[in-house]
């Protein structure tokens, strides 16, 4: 196939585009009923069947335990209500006091003090009221001390004694005066006999949190998560599993179906009956209009550049106008022996005021099952005919899957976890848990979800070459490429490359809104910087080690070594990470983040200017980088034959440059199904959008910012709507 289909041109494609866009968007706003089938929340997604309730029966005894549930939740209101705790404090002398010291709990943590939380001292009458005696902070080395009324305390009315730490549960911005609040909720609750009151002082020793503790068995920071129902550091509210259930049980039940159908009688099934049961997407949409459309070298090279892939083009040293795209395959992570996943390098030429368009397709790495030379070449050009049309293909699944790992789930996914944990174990008075906390909410509860539906025993150690310990070492590497110091958006190439003036564009906003609120709030940043200091060490201590430290180059063979300078390079480059900057090291391992300050006490010189940049980056990760790749998947990645994240390596000599129709290198019908599911569930499942703040935890200036912008997004075919305002699955 030449640069278009027969008989089309560029204007022609672009109005399918549209059209084609227009029919396939995602509405959000679906709902559904009771007596339609069920989804528990999102924890009990699975790539296999889900615990969904199909039965009329069950759901019936689901609305019954449903309704006894609520029934409960209404008596603990009514109580509430009956005995509310009144902020008001009783007594008026100061002459006891109980005390105490606050840590961290984990084996490894718990020497860390935790500083400023809040702190109270309740009591409880006989007729089950409660009464504040006394609140406070823990001071910077945990230490909170709580005084109160010795002899209000001795008053027979109470016959109980709670001492409480709180942590943040919600920040909530009023509609009309958009004054930031937080809301706080009780973290853990130590009950104290009155008896144990008697004297003038009581200490209640070391009190020792679990609270957001960071994981040791993988080498990236991932928080622990014992129970993601009952025991998790922080749960989804009601709004994100009503998403959920009503966006997603459709897609459930086809994949149930499916995989029903399958397991009594494969041949009933085939990949192309698969894909028609699923919402059509972009590309189905389109080649139903134009064959050929999406499979052309003039959609190649516009998909590249501002699709889901969003690609970085590298010049060339030595042609002008040209550039190459490189996806790094397997390298040396675990991999297993059915699915290939080579490195594949293209080249393109981009005139001043078009698109890309290929000129060269390298590939590196086993493309079949019978030679597994891990440096062995293949390359391809347009006149190599069906073979190039398979080398495009080859191209769009390991860029898929390297976008899947690289981009999404660790440049976004784990990169927003970091600062989440740092922030959540740290940020409390600081008026940074107002600017922060909103983006970074439920994210690592996402990932935890992750690490089951699609990680661990999950959809893509099934569905493609890496294993899920080769995931794992995947991640740790991009982890250390991800640094906030010196971060800038991608360069613009020329006036056709809408993803990078789309995200300059947001980063102008989101400049302009952290710019406004810390010329508002830098007294109180300063006044609480020791938590700045300590979010700063949480974050660079807990990040990965730096990619390229990891490469003795000097020790590899020369075809080797030449692979992972390559690979260095582009990844500085793609990620826009600074490799001259000198970095903290922390258990002999140079760190990947970057220090924002060194000072416990007050900012030194260019600390603020680091904490205002630490802070954009981070809610630019959380919020328009993990949309855009979030939101282009069902278009790049919703077509089975167009793009999976794996092709097998299939039993013919040529393995993987094989024609569509060769069902061999396709995937398998279980994994097609679940493909589908997947993509479905990437980009079907979204709730929390900056614009519409449904949950009222966006400053209204972020939302202002970004509504005065709107024309110009929309020229950028972005619809400011769909803008997360945190990361979503």
């Amino acid at each position: 196939m030449s640069l278009f289909p027969p008989g089309a041109n560029e204007e022609e494609i672009e109005r399918v585009y549209r059209e084609a866009h227009k029919a396939t968007r995602i509405d959000y706003s679906a709902s559904g009923g009771f007596f339609g089938p069920k989804l528990r929340n999102i924890n009990h997604l699975e790539v296999g069947r889900s615990k969904i309730i199909n039965s009329w029966i069950v759901r019936i005894a689901e609305y019954l335990l449903v309704l006894y549930q609520r029934t409960i939740e209404a008596i603990q209101r009514l109580k509430r209500k009956i005995w509310p705790k009144r902020r008001t404090i009783h007594g008026h002398r100061k002459d006891a006091y109980v005390t105490a010291k606050l840590t961290f709990a984990k084996r490894d943590d718990y020497a860390t003090p935790i500083h400023n939380m809040p702190c109270q001292l309740w009591a409880r009458t006989r007729l089950g009221g409660w009464r504040l005696f006394s609140e406070g902070w823990s001071d910077r080395d945990g230490i909170v001390k709580l005084e109160f009324d010795f002899l209000e305390s001795r008053r027979r009315r109470y016959h109980s004694f709670h001492f409480e730490v709180c942590q943040i549960e919600h920040v909530f911005f009023h509609p009309d005066s958009e004054i930031a609040t937080t809301e706080y909720q009780t973290f853990e609750r130590l009950k104290v006999a009155k008896g144990d009151m008697t004297g003038m002082g009581l200490d209640l020793g070391n009190v020792q949190l679990f609270y957001w503790e960071y994981r040791r068995d993988v080498p990236i920071p991932r928080v622990v998560i014992k129970d993601h129902d009952e025991d998790a550091p922080e749960y989804y509210s009601d709004g994100r599993n009503d998403a959920i259930q009503q966006q997603f049980v459709p897609i459930e039940l086809t994949k149930d179906k499916h995989l029903a159908q399958i397991a009594l009688d494969p041949d009933s099934l085939s990949i192309k009956e698969i894909q028609k049961d699923y919402p059509k997407n972009l590309t189905v949409a389109m080649e139903e209009k134009m064959p050929g459309s999406t499979r052309c070298d003039y959609w190649f090279g516009r998909r590249m550049m501002n699709g889901m892939n969003c690609a970085t083009f590298v010049p060339d040293e030595h042609e002008s106008d040209r550039y190459w795209v490189r996806y790094f395959g397997a390298c040396n992570y675990e991999v297993n022996d059915e699915y290939a996943f080579p490195t594949v390098e293209m080249k393109f030429h981009i005139a001043p005021d078009g698109l890309p368009v290929p000129e060269e397709i390298i590939t590196t790495g086993p493309t079949n099952q019978y030679d597994k030379s891990p440096f062995q070449q293949r390359r391809f050009t347009p006149a190599d005919g069906e073979k190039w049309e398979q080398a495009k293909r080859v191209a769009r699944v390991s860029g898929a899957l390297s976008t899947e790992l690289d981009d999404h789930f660790a440049g976004t996914h784990v990169n927003t976890e970091q600062f989440a944990i740092a922030g959540r174990r740290n940020l409390r008075k600081s008026p940074l848990s107002t600017l922060l906390f909103p983006h970074l909410k439920e994210v690592v509860l996402v990932n935890h979800s992750a690490d089951d539906i699609l990680i661990g025993p999950g959809y893509i150690p099934r569905a493609s070459a890496m294993t899920a310990n080769g995931i794992v070492e995947r991640c740790t590497d991009m982890m250390g490429v991800l640094d906030w110091k010196n971060w800038s958006p991608m360069e613009i190439i020329n006036d056709q490359h809408t993803y990078a003036k789309a995200e300059h564009l947001f980063w102008e906003v989101v400049c302009d809104f952290v710019d406004d609120f810390f010329q508002k709030n830098e007294a109180g940043i300063r006044k609480e910087w020791f938590e700045v200091y300590r979010f700063s060490e949480d974050l660079v201590n807990n990040s990965a080690p730096v990619f390229h430290d990891k490469r003795d180059l000097e020790s590899l063979a020369p075809d080797a070594a030449a692979f992972e300078r390559k690979r260095i390079d582009y990844y500085h480059a793609r990620y826009r990470f600074d490799p001259k900057l000198e970095r903290s090291s922390f258990e002999g391992h140079r760190r990947s983040m970057s220090p924002i300050t060194h000072n416990p006490l007050e900012p030194d010189a260019g600390d603020m200017d680091n904490l205002k940049d630490a802070c954009k980056y981070a809610i630019m990760t959380a919020t328009f980088m993990h949309t855009w790749v979030n939101e282009h998947q069902y278009e790049d990645i919703g077509e089975v034959l167009y793009s999976s994240l794996g092709l097998r390596f299939g039993e013919h000599k040529d393995g993987i440059f094989r024609p569509e129709d060769d069902y061999s290198i396709a995937p398998d019908l279980t994994r097609s199904t679940q493909m589908m599911w997947f993509s479905n569930l990437l980009s079907r499942t979204e709730y929390g959008f900056i614009t519409r703040n449904e949950e009222h935890d966006i400053d209204p200036l972020f939302s202002h910012l970004l509504e005065e912008k709107r024309t110009d997004f929309e020229e950028l075919y972005v619809e400011i709507d769909n803008i997360e305002s945190r990361t979503n699955i």
